[in-house]
């Protein structure tokens, strides 16, 4: 069965973004991703503002304040994401991989739905029940999604496919967030759960005719033999293990930029604190740089090299954002600067190194996630995408914690931060890199 797509002839050399938007599947695939992605984060926020809505609210029989409340609503959306994606995977290479992704956002619309419902909302144990409901069909939806992808382009294109999903996984990670704040604003607390419920069912919608995966009728064995069988794989699999192990690290370097980026903004910038949207903007304008850049020129270039190479600037921008912190603690007050900070035009500056390590980040990701699309099989495409969203939600949540604490307590602050990170993830990234240049330089 053909996949009913446009693409032009494999003879024309181009990046692939032309056909790819004019593949209808990979664009409603592509589209249901923006209005999934962006309803997910709103969620986050509109269950924020119902369980703050009161000073203190009686949990479990005792008092918990707002930022309690907040912390164990996180913990009610990350135990799904580590427990149970591994068996999510499972069932995604099971199931029908379209019947996954249209009931998954279903289910998750009618868990936003019900937060309307007042006794939902006077009760912070059913608002807990409903955000591990809801992150357990997010478990369902990201193993089904990217399982997809290589099914619905051809495989020279997934490079650019890669950079635009993960440029829109960093634009709703950086922002996401941000647009819970005007939906509640506009339509209020009890209107807002529909408004979000309805980006979920939009992206139900929109996958409803992309082209499915094909099912083995075989007898199947129990799922938690299946599961040992993917995690096998994975570790017998030295290119899936590594890709797996970058895309992690990469990914939980970001989540810890984001909290950086606070702290940065008030230590270095000496803005606002919560104008540290400055600073995402322009790491999300590099991420859209380097995709774009990768997308086009990036297969020319060995996959573990442009990976390698990514982290080596990763790292280093990384330093170079840390040294502007030390230059303003001991160089500036040498040179008679006690009152220069790096905002108004100097602001330019952190801003081009946000940039770079965005770029940075594009290097590693969509290389990385493109070979492991290519290397794995369709019938464990599911568990093995379901693994890598497990590793990602447990390697960021520590990371997360200490990053915050680091920052504002260690001498130097946040550039001792940004340090503690950079450095060994250069020097990684360097070692990799020229071992596997050497590799490639033997000969045959």
């Amino acid at each position: 069965m053909s996949s009913q797509t446009t693409d032009p002839p494999t003879t024309e050399k181009t990046s692939g973004y032309g056909s790819l938007f004019r593949n209808r599947q990979f664009m409603q695939l592509w589209i249901a991703q923006v209005f999934s992605q962006f309803a997910d984060r709103a969620v986050f926020v509109l269950f924020v503002a119902v369980l703050t809505a009161k000073q203190v609210t009686t949990f479990a029989g005792h008092e918990v304040g707002a930022a309690q409340m907040t912390s164990i609503l996180y913990a009610a959306f990350t135990i799904p994401a580590v427990v149970l994606s591994p068996v999510a995977g499972v069932y995604v290479d099971r199931w029908s991989n379209r019947s996954v992704l249209v009931l998954s956002n279903i289910a998750r619309a009618a868990c936003v739905a019900l937060v309307a419902v007042p006794w939902i909302t006077n009760s912070p144990m059913a608002t807990f029940a409903l955000a591990f409901f809801l992150s357990i069909g997010s478990q369902f939806f990201g193993p089904a999604e990217t399982s997809s992808i290589p099914r619905i382009v051809k495989s020279e294109e997934l490079y650019a496919a890669n950079s635009l999903f993960f440029t829109t996984m960093m634009i709703a990670l950086g922002f996401g967030f941000a647009i819970g704040e005007p939906i509640i604003e506009t339509s209020g607390r009890e209107g807002a759960p529909w408004v979000v419920a309805a980006g979920f069912l939009i992206a139900a919608c929109l996958v409803l005719s992309i082209k499915d995966n094909k099912r083995s009728n075989a007898p199947r064995e129990a799922w938690w033999e299946e599961l040992r069988f993917g995690i096998a794989y994975i570790v017998n699999n030295p290119l899936v293990f590594r890709a797996i192990i970058k895309i992690t690290l990469l990914f939980s370097t970001i989540i810890t930029l984001n909290i950086i980026a606070v702290a940065l903004a008030e230590q270095v910038m000496h803005i606002q604190p919560f104008q540290f949207g400055y600073i995402i903007a322009a790491a999300g304008l590099g991420m859209g740089i380097g995709n774009f850049w990768v997308g086009h020129y990036g297969r020319d270039i060995d996959p573990p090299l442009l990976a390698y190479g990514g982290f080596v600037g990763l790292g280093f921008f990384m330093c170079l954002l840390a040294s502007l912190g030390y230059m303003q603690l001991f160089l500036f007050p040498q040179l008679g600067w006690h009152d220069v900070y790096f905002r108004g035009g100097l602001m330019t500056i952190p801003l081009l190194f946000s940039v770079l390590i965005g770029i940075s980040c594009a290097c590693v990701a969509v290389p990385t996630q493109a070979a492991l699309q290519a290397a794995v099989p369709e019938e464990l495409r599911g568990k093995v995408f379901a693994a890598q969203n497990t590793a990602m939600s447990a390697a960021s949540t520590i990371p997360v914690i200490l990053t915050g604490v680091f920052a504002d307590n260690l001498p130097g602050g946040v550039s001792t931060t940004l340090l503690i990170i950079g450095i060994p993830t250069f020097i990684a990234g360097l070692h990799h890199f020229s071992e596997t240049k050497r590799e490639h330089n033997k000969p045959a």
